[in-house]
């Protein structure tokens, strides 16, 4: 009776080719959807801290325009700047909203808040600051260098527009000058337009915009000296 060759127990070279293709589809569909999931987290991650960004920055400015003071020692002035092909303002205005950061400083009083912007010069993206200073009748602007607190980054750009049922829309604003012109004419646009628009990372064309304003009663405040 004729033997036959007992069988090896160990794999051929096909059998471990098929095994090492279909690990590595394995893998790659795994690492695609691990891939897949990063990202998602990751835009999710940016885009709430964009919205988280744009609330703080438009309440913070919300509430400043709010308080917004027009006395007879009081000013509203507002004017576009362009960086590039990039929209900004600059803005500057008495206020009641005035931030105490220290304990030695006055709590209570008005406030000369300026907001102004420049270009990040590593991303050339577009930055927002705050500066709140006491007031006082004899400060002279020109004076100021700091810009004051960071209030947001990563802008592409800044608009303010003024409505006024006497003048229009402007993007332009300047209460002494228009008190200059006409004694009797009314210092504060009937509202403040704000929108900020952040860098859309997927879509250069296609910023994420936020956009508030702040209206203003029809009459003008009790003309007083500022303190």
């Amino acid at each position: 009776m004729k033997k036959t060759a007992p069988r090896s127990n160990g794999f051929t070279l096909l059998e471990i080719l098929m095994a090492i293709s279909i690990f590595a589809i394995v893998i790659s569909l795994a690492y695609g959807s691990y891939r897949a999931t990063f990202l998602i987290i990751n835009t999710t991650e940016a885009q709430t801290e964009t919205y988280s960004n744009a609330n703080i920055a438009l309440d913070r400015m919300r509430s400043d325009l709010g308080s917004l003071y027009l006395g007879t020692s009081g000013l509203l002035q507002g004017e576009p700047q362009n960086f590039g092909n990039k929209e900004a303002v600059k803005l500057r205005f008495t206020s009641t909203a005035h931030l105490v950061l220290n304990r030695a400083e006055q709590a209570t009083g008005y406030a000369t808040i300026t907001y102004t912007v420049d270009e990040d010069p590593d991303s050339k993206s577009l930055r927002l600051f705050r500066l709140d200073k006491t007031f006082r009748p004899t400060e002279s602007e020109e004076k100021e260098t700091s810009k004051g607190l960071l209030l947001c980054d990563n802008l592409q750009g800044i608009r303010v527009l003024y409505h006024s049922n006497d003048r229009g829309q402007q993007d332009n604003w300047d209460s002494q000058e228009l008190e200059k012109a006409d004694s009797k004419a009314r210092r504060l646009p009937d509202s403040i337009e704000i929108s900020l628009l952040f860098i859309n990372p997927d879509n250069d064309d296609s910023p994420f915009q936020f956009n508030t304003a702040v209206t203003f009663p029809g009459s003008e405040p009790i003309e007083e000296e500022l303190p």
